[in-house]
């Protein structure tokens, strides 16, 4: 028997230390957004979306309106930020810099709290990447910064001949015994490993392997490395991405994508995942 008081498992409580830490932890991005130009958007936590990245991505929540249409909760703050921006506000703003504060949700009662930004300019990368970067400073936490560039898997998967699948679960026997060429990208992480394979990578990487690297100047960050073959099963994330994270948990996730046409870039922080951390 369910009692009424009870927590589904999924959702969160935070009281006493653990809310005082949140909001701190939100109260200094806040802080580091509007320092950088953005401004906040709340969507609505209901839509009528049928887009495929996003019913694909996650277990959804399905509810009904009141005239029987189907609606979801909210499951992808990034895809529901860009749509309505483009969709409702499109000709009553101007900015480009947008950060929200809000949960998203997941079958059957997972609620992911979540800080995030999106920059609506294709060229942007460096700005976001700087920004989640300050907010970790700012914390005095220190993960791994990884950076790595989809188009870089996409296109071996295709010389190659290897599903993508290879690259997403990370089969490494599969990628081992491949074309010696992806042997040498598994080993690279540094910045210099990277410049050195460079000089001998195969013609039809080549710039994308350069566009990784370039992304190495976009901010000082020493625990900083490079994975051209990771591959990450967010779909909307075409062409750079990065991610933060410390002993096997994912603070953030965020990079190049196109939603309804337009170029953007941003980012997703797991408030969730970093109060724990912190609280051990």
């Amino acid at each position: 028997m369910t009692l009424s008081y009870e927590v589904p498992q999924g959702s969160k409580i935070y009281f006493n230390e653990s809310a005082r830490l949140k909001r701190d932890i939100e109260r200094l991005a806040v802080e580091i957004f509007y320092e950088n130009g953005y401004e906040e958007i709340s969507t609505p936590s209901f839509n009528f979306t049928i887009d495929e990245k996003i019913l694909t991505k996650r277990k959804i929540i399905r509810i009904s309106a009141d005239d029987n249409k189907q609606m979801i909760l909210r499951n992808d703050n990034t895809i529901d930020v860009i749509k309505i921006i483009k969709r409702h506000l499109g000709n009553k703003i101007d900015n480009k810099k947008w950060f929200y504060i809000q949960p998203a949700f997941s079958y059957p009662s997972t609620e992911i709290n979540q800080i995030g930004a999106e920059c609506l300019e294709e060229n942007s990368m460096g700005n976001i990447l700087c920004v989640a970067v300050s907010i970790f400073q700012k914390l005095k936490l220190n993960p791994i910064l990884q950076i790595s560039n989809m188009n870089i898997p996409r296109l071996c998967a295709e010389e190659s001949n290897i599903p993508l699948e290879v690259f997403y679960k990370m089969k490494l026997d599969k990628i081992l015994s491949c074309d010696s060429y992806l042997k040498d990208l598994l080993y690279i992480q540094t910045k210099s490993s990277l410049q050195n394979y460079i000089k001998k990578a195969p013609k039809f990487i080549k710039e994308e392997l350069e566009k990784l690297l370039d992304s190495a100047s976009y901010c000082h960050y020493e625990n900083t490395i490079f994975s051209p073959l990771y591959y990450s099963y967010f779909t909307y994330y075409d062409s750079l991405f990065f991610r933060m994270f410390s002993e096997n948990r994912v603070f953030l996730l965020g990079g190049k994508y196109r939603i309804d046409e337009v170029y953007s870039c941003g980012f997703g922080l797991y408030t969730n995942e970093v109060v724990e951390f912190i609280l051990g």
